[in-house]
């Protein structure tokens, strides 16, 4: 896993999007374990405690389960979990995005516009 130290994203954020993504492909299957903790700190240069907040963060999304002394594992469901967290995540971007096109005095015509040219 390689990290971005000048993407301005947490590594943390980092390393749950390409293990949500790696999830959602099917990379990673249901059931598929995980890298332990410590295991992917020290490939990934981070501290022990970034990869553990990755890790709740995926739990907390219903991605991934942990068994004390097994380690963490796909759930069985991950890959509609996983596209129900995207889904949230791409629309708190786009509010943020139309927030800021508003408040930079672009008006909805405008944004329309870019909307149809992204696509």
């Amino acid at each position: 896993m390689k990290l971005s130290e000048g993407s301005g994203v947490p590594y943390w954020r980092q390393i749950r999007d390409d293990l949500a993504d790696r999830i959602r492909s099917g990379q990673l299957p249901p059931g598929s374990p995980l890298p332990s903790i410590r295991e992917l700190a020290v490939e990934s240069l981070v501290s022990v405690i970034t990869v553990k907040k990755a890790y709740e963060e995926l739990e907390r999304a219903n991605l991934v389960y942990s068994h004390q002394g097994r380690g963490t594992f796909v759930a069985d469901h991950a890959s509609a979990a996983s596209r129900d967290v995207l889904v949230r995540e791409i629309e708190a971007e786009i509010a943020a995005a139309v927030k800021r096109a508003r408040e930079a005095g672009l008006t909805v015509e405008e944004i329309e516009g870019m909307w149809v040219r992204a696509r």
